[in-house]
Order: C-alpha cells, then sequence, then structure tokens
C-alpha cells in the first residue's frame, strides 16, 4: 500500500511532538537542582518552586470582572458605559486605557501563555456606607494608616459589598478573579490589595471567585514623563495585583513606615529590585517610540510556566558559558542560574546588558526573596553589565564577553 504524503506529514510531526518532550523531561531533569523548593511558610506567596495549585492558572484563558464603586460621600455622576471604551461620562476612558494596557502587557510577559481579559461593569456601584464609616484605608483619625487584619477586613467587606451590589446585572460565570476600584473622589483608598476571599463567595450563577483585588484610583490624572519614560501607574498596579493572584510575592520593602498622608519615601521602599520589576515597582514604562521596556524577571516567568525548562541553563560546572538571548524576545535561553543553597541563586539574565540577581525562597514576600545588587538603595540602569563588565556576586564572577542587540554572551567562573 502506498504511503499518503499526508501520512508522512503527519508522521513528521508526531515524531517532532515526540522529540519535544523528550527535550523537555530531559530538561526538567537538568534544571532539577535550580528549581528552588519553596520555604516560605503555607500559604504566603513566594519565589520557590511549586506556585500553589490554588492561585489562578497562568495560562489559558482567565477572565477578571472589573467593579468600579462610589459612595454616599464620595459620589460619581449616575453613568454607564454604552460598550467598552465608549463612556457617556468623562473618566471612564482613562479606565479603559489602564485596563488594556495591563492587559496586553501580562500577555506579552507571557509570550503569549496567558490569554487574559478584563470584563468591566459599566456602572457605578454606590457603595451602602460612606467611606470614613467603613472602607477608607485610615482609621476614624484620618491620620493612623490601617495595616494587618484591620485593612484586610476593611478591603474584604469593599469587595464583598460591591459584588453584591453587581451581582443582580453582571454575569459571573467564567470569573476568575475579581477587581474593585474605588473613585478617585474616594482620597483615602489608596493602596492596591490582593486578598484571598475566605471560601471564595458563590453567587447565583454557581460561580465561585477566590481572589479580590481592591484598589483606589487616580484615573483623572495623565499617565507621568519621567527620565525619558512614560509612567502608567494605574496599569502597573492592577497588572501587579493580578500577578499575585497568580502566585508572585511582592518585591518591594513592605516594612518601610508610612506618614500621616500614606505616603513612603521611594528610595526605601524599592531598594530590593527598584523598577527591574513590577512587582517591586508597580508601574509600566514605555518609550516615546512606543518601546516597552517594562519587564518580569526570568525567575519569575519561570515559576509561572512562562519559560519552560528548556529556557533555563542550571550551572553545576565551572567556568560555564551561556549565550542569553533578551527577555523581550522570544525563545532562546533567557537565563543562568546558579544554585548556591537548597534556597539561593544567582540569576543572570540579558536585558539587552546583562543582569544579576539573587534568589532566596526562605524569604517572605516583601522582604526582599530578590535583591539587584545592593539591598541598601535602588538599582539603576548602572546595574546592567556590558561587553567586559565583570560583576562578583554570591562568591561567582560574571564577565560579559559579548554584548548586542541579539543578548549577552557570558562566563561565569567560580571562586
Amino acid at each position: 500500500m502506498p504511503i499518503l504524503r499526508e501520512d508522512v506529514a503527519d508522521l513528521r510531526e508526531r515524531m517532532d511532538e515526540l522529540q519535544n518532550q523528550v527535550a523537555e523531561l530531559t530538561a526538567h531533569q537538568e534544571v532539577a537542582a535550580c528549581r528552588l523548593p519553596n520555604r516560605v511558610d503555607r500559604g504566603r506567596l513566594s519565589t520557590g518552586f511549586p506556585i500553589s495549585s490554588e492561585q489562578i492558572p497562568a495560562s489559558g484563558n482567565v477572565n477578571v470582572a472589573v467593579l468600579f464603586v462610589d459612595f454616599p460621600d464620595a459620589p460619581e455622576p449616575g453613568a454607564h458605559l454604552k460598550s467598552f471604551g465608549h463612556a457617556t461620562t468623562p473618566g471612564f476612558e482613562r479606565f479603559e486605557d489602564d485596563l488594556r494596557v495591563a492587559e496586553d502587557y501580562l500577555q506579552a510577559m507571557s509570550y503569549g501563555a496567558l490569554d487574559l481579559t478584563f470584563r468591566p461593569h459599566f456602572k457605578w456601584l454606590r457603595m451602602p456606607a460612606t467611606v470614613s464609616e467603613i472602607y477608607s484605608d485610615f482609621y476614624s483619625d484620618s491620620r493612623t494608616l490601617k495595616s494587618g487584619r484591620g485593612l484586610n477586613m476593611t478591603r474584604l467587606t469593599l469587595v464583598r459589598d460591591a459584588i453584591e451590589l453587581a451581582d443582580p446585572d453582571f454575569d459571573f460565570k467564567g470569573i476568575d478573579s475579581v477587581v474593585v476600584i474605588a473613585t478617585p473622589k474616594a482620597e483615602s483608598i489608596k493602596r492596591g490589595r490582593t486578598q484571598t476571599l475566605p471560601g471564595g463567595i458563590s453567587y447565583a450563577d454557581d460561580q465561585t471567585i477566590r481572589y479580590g483585588i481592591s484598589m483606589g484610583s487616580s484615573a483623572n490624572d495623565p499617565p507621568d514623563w519621567a527620565g525619558g519614560f512614560l509612567a502608567n501607574y494605574e496599569a502597573g498596579l492592577i497588572a501587579h495585583e493580578v500577578a499575585h493572584t497568580l502566585g508572585l510575592p511582592d518585591l518591594y520593602d513592605v516594612g518601610v513606615e508610612t506618614d500621616s498622608e500614606g505616603n513612603q519615601p521611594a528610595n526605601e521602599v524599592h531598594r530590593f529590585v527598584g523598577d527591574f520589576d513590577i512587582m517591586g515597582l508597580p508601574a509600566i514604562f514605555w518609550t516615546v517610540t512606543g518601546d516597552v521596556p517594562s519587564q518580569m524577571f526570568a525567575w519569575s516567568r519561570w515559576q509561572l510556566g512562562w519559560l519552560r525548562d528548556t529556557q533555563i541553563a542550571c550551572l553545576t560546572s565551572f567556568p560555564a558559558s551561556v549565550q542569553l538571548t533578551p527577555l523581550e524576545m522570544p525563545g532562546g535561553i533567557k537565563a543562568a542560574v546558579v544554585p548556591l543553597t537548597e534556597t539561593i541563586a544567582l540569576v543572570v539574565e540579558s536585558r539587552r546588558g546583562a543582569l544579576v540577581y539573587m534568589v532566596d525562597t526562605s524569604v517572605p514576600s516583601g522582604e526582599g526573596p530578590i535583591v539587584v545588587g545592593s539591598p541598601s538603595r535602588p538599582p539603576g540602569l548602572s546595574a546592567l553589565l556590558d561587553h567586559g563588565d565583570v560583576l562578583s556576586a554570591g562568591g561567582y564572577s560574571v564577565t560579559v564577553k559579548e554584548a548586542t542587540s541579539q543578548g549577552d554572551l557570558v562566563v561565569i567562573t567560580a571562586p
């Protein structure tokens, strides 16, 4: 019996799939020493492996409801949106821009693995109590900022009340998490917060949602130009909080004290990783030409499954030479990892300039689980290594042998 061309093509396709599976299995075994385990308390976000199965999946379709709320003492006009992006009242257009930027950003960071869709409810939901009574980030003296359990209870109430108000009109079927955005007029609702909703919340359409995100807004303020970059902080905050629901920890210092206005000294807050990752500085930056220099660490993308094991070079013998491709480009080796202990690793990646950082999976979220350079001050562009540069870190020496637009060739030597 003659073999049809279609049969040959099908056979080749199956052989390619089998070869890919073998390569992935081999790589999985080769990187085992670098896949550092989570050594943070159960239930807390970590840089370790694996990410809890209770987190929202970081690939495939993820649907996030977005609810807008106002208050008796911070009212908005009775506005509805005709459709996504066409507002009958000024102000909603900016929310649309923020959601689109955050959506596009996370999908780009995942190399297309995450199909994220925000589903806004185009209506201001009037909350049953004033901001000052229940929902404010401050205690009744208006000077003391809530924290810990106090803030958790406040935001949990905000999310639950918003969902209850939206439920009669909004279809929560297929929704994975909820973002609640307060009107800019509610000035005492400042920070973004992601919470596990105890027991989930069940609705008439039988949907249970585990995660709730709540945040204030400055939607009437345009993005800021800073150092030649356009910075969208609202979109960055949304993307940052959604990344928490996927399982990523805070990379800024959560222990920095806040003043009576709710502000913190930036040099202290961002001292661990600066703006090298959105989990350290919740803002999305891009240039006037449209390039987006904001990235996420290769380590975090590996955790989420956005980078395959075949894209990680786990180094246990030295000297070792690795050709790294820039994070923004698909394909290629994205990180060279040197395991130092059971919980600590040295990582090198290409940001069109080699970036070196340390990961410690025993350090809790917000206390420095990833550090670029010295934790005493925020790292800047000087942290990127160019051709000929040498950096000692973790007892190893990292040398950039070649640096081009296509990536960086690095050599790592042992002490």
